[in-house]
């Protein structure tokens, strides 16, 4: 069993006794440690000043409190914390909503054991690589690349680690966009030497945004970022002008590996 300091720290929030019951049978294992359950959002601040959990489970539809008005309280005083909206809903704007407001995830009510595993790897997976970047030696702190970029992600998490890895680099991130048509815009007013483009999101996806960047931006270096390692979607992301790829889940030293030598050519 890995030793309890290396397991991420969760918390539960969720007015369902059930759910909250099965989210805890599922999450205990040797990664995750459940440290609280919370059953409204009235103590939800004070809870994480005490407990400091590394990822949040947050259902959207509290009894006593908004779910979007409390996970823009929590990336407000803890950035750092990732939180997953639970909802019931598949609405889009509902979607776009929290991914504006921060959210790194969604599991979708009913939910199956796979969903919220497939969830959970991601956030954790993008967590744990914060936090040992956040420790590691910046092998470009007397070289950096002076250049800029726009990281669009629809999950905050991920935004989160490739604006550390970029800075890391020396590279400045002038903007940050979670659907497409917002990066359009971010590309459009900065003209960055370099944009990360997530495949999918919400309003427009990364492909649709890159043909629109490429014609409007066509000096700006587009790296598409995906989890669907398909033929036919490095061939179209390449078609579409993309100069790289950033496969998920991403280690930073490949990323960084990859970026380098995008900028360098």
């Amino acid at each position: 069993m890995a030793p309890l300091q290396n397991k991420l720290r969760i918390l539960i929030v969720d007015d369902s006794i059930s759910i909250r019951s099965v989210l805890r049978a599922l999450l205990h294992n040797d990664e995750y440690d459940v440290v609280g359950e919370l059953g409204s959002g009235v103590k939800l601040l004070s809870t994480i000043a005490g407990l400091k959990p590394h990822i949040i489970c947050l259902d959207y539809n509290l009894p006593d409190a908004d779910g979007l008005t409390l996970l823009k309280q929590i990336h407000s005083n803890y950035p750092q914390i990732a939180v997953i909206m639970i909802t019931g809903s598949n609405n889009q704007e509902l979607v776009h909503t929290a991914a504006e407001a921060g959210t790194a995830g969604f599991i979708h009510k009913p939910f199956s054991q796979a969903q919220i595993i497939s969830v959970l790897q991601k956030v954790a997976h993008a967590q744990r690589l914060l936090m040992i970047a956040a420790k590691k030696h910046n092998p470009f702190e007397d070289k950096p690349f002076h250049a800029t970029a726009v990281v669009a992600d629809d999950s905050q998490t991920l935004r989160r680690l490739l604006m550390a890895i970029l800075t890391h680099m020396g590279v400045q991130v002038v903007g940050e966009a979670h659907h497409g048509q917002h990066a359009i815009e971010l590309v459009s007013v900065h003209k960055p030497d370099i944009v990360c483009l997530d495949f999918e999101m919400p309003i427009m996806n990364g492909l649709e945004a890159l043909k629109i960047i490429r014609d409007q931006t066509p000096l700006t270096k587009a790296v598409m970022v995906t989890a669907l390692a398909s033929r036919e979607i490095f061939d179209r992301a390449t078609q579409a002008g993309a100069r790289g790829y950033i496969i998920k889940p991403f280690h930073p030293d490949k990323v960084t590996q990859n970026i380098s030598h995008i900028l360098a050519n």
